[in-house]
């Protein structure tokens, strides 16, 4: 009965032998006792209590696992619930009176010994011969092995790279209010892993799908083709903090390395720093010093100004307009206290240049104001990513001076690689240019980095449009109508895509659906299907062109159905309005199928000089 009992115990500590959390009451409930009563029975049965016994179980487990030559004794360690190697290493000591490493090396000597053991039976002379043989082939084989294994070596340590994803980070404190704070410092560790060039670190806006999730880490692992996760808790009390990182190869699922970082609130730059570093070191990164410097640069010395830049972060990601207008308070808020803070300027200069571009703020005055901070922000500090991608946006899309802000887009790709909208920016460029391949290479790039972004997904979408590969682009509309059914911008290509197909029922069903969609215009489903009936395409096309005046609507996608129904003059004289109130769409007139008739045209053209995109 005791033996078997004591068995059952050991399968249950060794179920959950790599949780560090898992003692005597997490035992005792899973075995169904008090925590008095299983402390009494395994002390009458082994002369231990309940928390010895669990440790040694872990220590007997290490054992084996060293004998099977496979982990490090600091992997071992994570396997079997130590969070820290060394305390593993003194446990291990006081249990065998040897470290690991000793262990190991007398296990080794052991098998040596019994495989140099003479034979009672001496061999033949065929046999001898055979076994000569085998020597030199051995030997042969060795040599090879070892300059393939050099070589192969040389080339990881040359080319080596990893994907990482950083899991949201979970917030101990029971002030839920931290937990902006506790986003913002992941963030900016994250900041400093993306500037590693090593590394492809999966974005924040695609992270945030897995702030609750009960998804394994393998199955992270293939949605997202990455190699390792970094998962972290923090916990912020009086004037310290403390975060607890974990690294963990996905494919796997085996832990790396964990540590616990505890700090003074005024050293963490000094913390965030450490952790990046560290991290690098455990994937056998080599930092340059000007890497390392660069990671080790203090943003402010003003630890509340830090407070309140990481509040204008936090509603920065939310991305609704009301959010990126209390970005703005809070970054204006931030320089109030150091007017020195190159990241607030950069944060005002992005967040008025999406508002400009997203029309919830006047496009000519968000323009400017975008340049202002980014100007400002650049003159402190040249080397922050963002700030050059905001500088090449509005040099292409404000100026339309496409080779500087193609200078700045690859600049801001070079400080940071993993910056998902430079690739972003830089892919629209390129489209525009006509630059279709290189356009291609970016955004799949900027998918890559953020491959849940509902707006990478359209734009990829578009792209193949653009090049007039519609059946790559309908399979990849289609797609995103499944992914991303809530959002406004997934549901608007395909009735063009099926245009250009020339297939005028399926145009038809896809603008019903679209009608449908929107209870403001569900009253004219049937209105399209007896224009359709009576007077074609054509007639359809009218009645939106219609609509479209009627409300006011973009003067582009107008100018689209003119150019559609031949009246070109019409087209032409609302692109040359485009233009000339520098609407964001006006690049888009060259590689747009719709205005293909129009390219001869020397009004047309004329458009496309003015925007310095003529060839």
């Amino acid at each position: 009965m005791d033996k078997a009992f004591i068995h059952k115990v050991e399968q249950i500590i060794l179920e959950h032998i790599e949780d560090e959390k898992f003692g005597a009451n997490e035992l005792a409930s899973e075995i169904n006792l008090s925590s008095s009563q299983l402390l009494r029975r395994i002390k009458n049965i082994s002369g231990k209590t309940t928390s010895e016994f669990i440790r040694d179980t872990r220590l007997q487990e290490a054992a084996k696992l060293i004998k099977e030559d496979q982990y490090t004794a600091s992997e071992i360690s994570f396997q079997i619930g130590f969070s820290s190697p060394s305390y593993f290493n003194k446990c291990f000591h006081d249990y065998f009176g040897i470290t690991p490493g000793e262990y190991k090396e007398k296990f080794e000597k052991i098998l040596i010994e019994e495989e140099t053991q003479p034979k009672l039976k001496k061999p033949t002379r065929l046999k001898h011969q055979k076994n000569i043989l085998l020597v030199i082939l051995s030997v042969v084989v060795i040599i090879i092995s070892f300059i393939l294994v050099k070589n192969f070596l040389n080339t990881r340590g040359e080319n080596q790279s990893y994907s990482i994803a950083v899991l949201p980070i979970k917030c101990l404190s029971n002030d839920k209010s931290n937990q902006y704070f506790a986003d913002g410092v992941m963030d900016d560790i994250m900041n400093h892993l993306s500037t590693i060039k090593e590394f492809r670190v999966i974005s924040r806006t695609t992270m945030e799908q897995y702030r609750k999730t009960n998804k394994t880490a393998p199955e992270i692992s293939k949605e997202l083709r990455i190699s390792h996760i970094i998962e972290s808790s923090f916990q912020k009390y009086k004037d310290s903090v403390m975060i607890i990182v974990q690294l963990i190869d996905a494919k796997k699922d085996k832990h790396i390395w964990s540590k616990k970082f505890e700090r003074e609130f005024g050293n963490i730059f000094t913390l965030e720093s450490e952790i990046a570093k560290e991290i690098a070191s455990e994937l056998k990164i080599t930092l340059s010093p000007d890497k390392i410097n660069q990671i080790e640069s203090k943003p402010t010395d003003n630890l509340e100004a830090y407070t309140l830049y990481l509040k204008g972060r936090f509603f920065w990601h939310q991305r609704t307009k009301k959010d990126l207008e209390r970005s703005i308070y809070y970054y204006n808020q931030t320089l109030q206290l150091d007017s020195t803070y190159a990241l607030a300027y950069s944060g005002l200069a992005d967040t008025y240049l999406h508002m400009a571009g997203w029309g919830w703020y006047d496009r000519m005055k968000g323009l400017l104001k975008a340049k202002e901070f980014a100007t400002k922000a650049l003159f402190i500090n040249n080397n922050i990513a963002e700030s050059h991608a905001t500088m090449g946006a509005l040099f292409a899309y404000g100026q339309w001076n496409w080779n500087a802000g193609e200078k700045e887009f690859k600049h801001a790709i070079s400080l940071n690689p993993n910056y998902a909208s430079a690739h972003e920016y830089y892919s629209m460029l390129l489209d525009v240019m006509g630059r279709r391949k290189e356009a291609r290479k970016e955004i799949d790039i900027a998918l890559q980095l953020n491959p849940h972004s509902a707006i990478l997904n359209q734009l990829s979408a578009g792209y193949y449009f653009r090049s007039e590969y519609y059946d790559k682009s309908l399979e990849k509309s289609l797609k995103n109508q499944k992914n991303f059914k809530n959002h406004p911008l997934v549901n608007t290509n395909n009735f063009r895509i099926y245009m250009m197909q020339k297939n005028y029922s399926k145009a038809i069903q896809e603008l019903k659906r679209n009608l449908e969609l929107n209870p403001l215009t569900q009253k004219y489903v049937d209105t399209v299907q007896i224009i359709y009936k009576n007077s074609g395409i054509k007639g359809v096309y009218r009645w939106r062109l219609q609509n479209d005046i009627k409300n006011n609507y973009e003067i582009y996608f107008i100018a689209e159905k003119y150019a559609f129904l031949g009246e070109n003059d019409k087209a032409l004289t609302l692109l040359e309005k485009c233009y000339k109130s520098r609407s964001v769409w006006a690049p888009y007139i060259k590689c747009n199928p719709f205005f293909k008739n129009l390219q001869s045209e020397p009004r047309f053209q004329t458009i496309l000089k003015k925007m310095n995109l003529d060839d």
